[in-house]
Formats: C-alpha cells, sequence, structure tokens
C-alpha cells in the first residue's frame, strides 16, 4: 500500500513509526519554562529518564504501522499559496516554493530538492495506482493538507476514479489525553510516531463521487487562481494575500517600537490556529517593510532564518 502525506515533517514521523521508534535512539530534550530557579542537573537527568521510559512504554503498547519506507509518498508542495493554474508541478509551484524557502539558508536548494522529491513522487503513484495498488491518503485541517487533497484528485483523474483503491484518514479534531488534557492537531505532522499504527482505523474508502467532486472543485481553484487558498465555513476557497494580514496586525500593536521579528513570527503560530507556517507572516511583515511602514534596525546572520532580526514601527498605527 501507498501512503500519501503532504509534508516533510509527516513523512518524517511515518518513517519512525514504520521502523518501531528505532530510529529514535533515546534522544531526549527537557524544555523547562518559567521565571523560577533552574533545576538542578540530577532533576534534569530525572526528567529525561521520565520522559525516556515514557517513550519505552508508548512504543510497547504502539499498533504498528505495517508497510515499507519506500511507500511513503510526500508532496511537500505548499499548494495553499501561490498560482495554480497549470498541471502537475510545473514553473508556478516552483516560484511558489522558492518564494516561500527564500528566507531560510539554502532555502533555494531545499526548494528545488523539495520539487525533484515531488515529481518523482508524482510519477511513481500514477504508475502504481494505475496498476492497481492500493494508496491511503493522510489529510489534516491546514490549508496545505486539504490543498494536496484536492489537487491529487485532480493528478489521479485520468487513471479513473473507479479504478483506483484509495482510502482517506482524515486527522481527528482533537483527542483527550489518559490525564485528562485534550490535544489538537493542525497536520499530520504533529502526530506522534508511535501513533500511527491505531490512526489506520480512522481510513475510510473515499467515494467515486467524492474524490472527483474533489477534482472538480480544484479545477474551480485553478481558474479563480487566487494568491492563497484556505478552508472557511468546511469549503476549500480563493482567499486574498491580506487574509491573515488582521492577525499579524494585532500582535503587531502589541509590539514595542523596535521588536524581534522572530517574537512576532512566534506568537502570530502560537495564538492563532491559522494552519499557515512562519513564511506566511513573514512575508507579509516584508509587504509592510517595503511599504515603509516598518524598517530594519538589524538583519539577520547569514545562517539564520531572515525573520531573525530586529524590526522598527515607522507608524503608530499600521
Amino acid at each position: 500500500m501507498l501512503e500519501v502525506v503532504f509534508s516533510d515533517s509527516a513523512a518524517g514521523s511515518m518513517a519512525v513509526a514504520m521502523g518501531k521508534g528505532k530510529d529514535i535512539g533515546g534522544v531526549v530534550s527537557v524544555v523547562v519554562a518559567g521565571d523560577g530557579p533552574k533545576p538542578s542537573p540530577e532533576e534534569i537527568q530525572e526528567m529525561e529518564r521520565q520522559a525516556q521510559e515514557r517513550e519505552r512504554k508508548n512504543w510497547e503498547r504502539a499498533i504498528p504501522l505495517e508497510g515499507s519506507r519506500k511507500d511513503i509518498i510526500c508532496f511537500s508542495c505548499a499548494l495553499s499559496v501561490g498560482e495554480i493554474n497549470e498541471e502537475g508541478i510545473g514553473p508556478k509551484r516552483e516560484a511558489a516554493l522558492r518564494m516561500l524557502m527564500d528566507h531560510y539558508p539554502q532555502g533555494e536548494q531545499a526548494a528545488q530538492e523539495m520539487l525533484e522529491s515531488s515529481r518523482k513522487s508524482l510519477e511513481i503513484l500514477r504508475q502504481r495506482a494505475a496498476g492497481g495498488e492500493p494508496v491511503r491518503i493522510w489529510s489534516g485541517n491546514n490549508p496545505d493538507e486539504i490543498c494536496g487533497l484536492y489537487w491529487l484528485m485532480e493528478q489521479l483523474r485520468p487513471i479513473g476514479f473507479e479504478n483506483l483503491k484509495l482510502t482517506l484518514v482524515r486527522l481527528p479534531d482533537f483527542e483527550e489525553q489518559p490525564d485528562g488534557t485534550v490535544q489538537q492537531y493542525s497536520g499530520w505532522g504533529e502526530m506522534e510516531p508511535h501513533r500511527w499504527g491505531e490512526m489506520t482505523a480512522l481510513g475510510k474508502k473515499l467515494p467515486v463521487n467524492l474524490a472527483r467532486g474533489m477534482g472538480n472543485r480544484w479545477r474551480i481553484l485553478q481558474q479563480e487562481n487566487a494568491p492563497l487558498r484556505a478552508l472557511l465555513n468546511g469549503r476549500l476557497v480563493s482567499m486574498p494575500e491580506t487574509l491573515y494580514d488582521s492577525f499579524i496586525l494585532r500582535e503587531l500593536e502589541k509590539q514595542p517600537k523596535e521588536f524581534m521579528a522572530a517574537r512576532l513570527v512566534g506568537t502570530v503560530l502560537g495564538k492563532y490556529p491559522l494552519g499557515i507556517g512562519d513564511t506566511w507572516v513573514w512575508l507579509r511583515l516584508k509587504q509592510m517593510i517595503q511599504a515603509g511602514n516598518l524598517e530594519y534596525v538589524t538583519k539577520a546572520a547569514a545562517d539564520d532564518p531572515a525573520y531573525h532580526c530586529r524590526l522598527r514601527k515607522e507608524k503608530e498605527k499600521l
């Protein structure tokens, strides 16, 4: 069975699941928050031991995710952003990925690798799906994964939906943990590796008419060819590039006259479950810089993301 995901983080987590956690190798990090006294080395060591023990028990209870890592098909194409009125993975998708990755060190190389991997994956998927191999698609609640699902249906249309064996696994909106806390997910990249096996129980056969309807919706979105696509009231719709600006401006107003851009980016992502990444928030800040509303105080080091900079507001109200 082919396993289709729409982010590198989801593919990596699934690969660990298929390896039954062996790749983790016992590496554990401990994050200490708050302004209180720092824990002693002995206390940190004990926290690490407890974390490792929890991980060991998780894998003991885990339902295995059967399969081979070579059957993981990943399309990390960020299809919620940029122009989409083209077939397959063409130059417009290449331009969108380069724009999104530009602020990272070695971003151009990373974008090229994503494109090459996705193009090879699409060729493999079409070939094997046409040969009758079952395909299981993992789609979450963020714009990129929903767009990926609809886009994929359009790519598979020539094979004939009646000839395909498609299963769709929807990411649950929330889950209650044994300790009473509630876990919410925005994408499969957030899923703990030991849980992929149990999540297969959520899979449902994708009806032919639903698959066709998703592909049809993608065609409409291609015709509209908006800067963004988002999920509103359960429907994937075209949106202007200013869609998320109100959230960014709301937090920008709370910043002092000079502020660290990275802190603002993190605040927006942490406070609002928009399903977008750091890249889009930074692109909107760059637009404000170009408009003269913000200016650089310091720029990021060469080996840091571009938003690791200090900015100054040129206006009290933006």
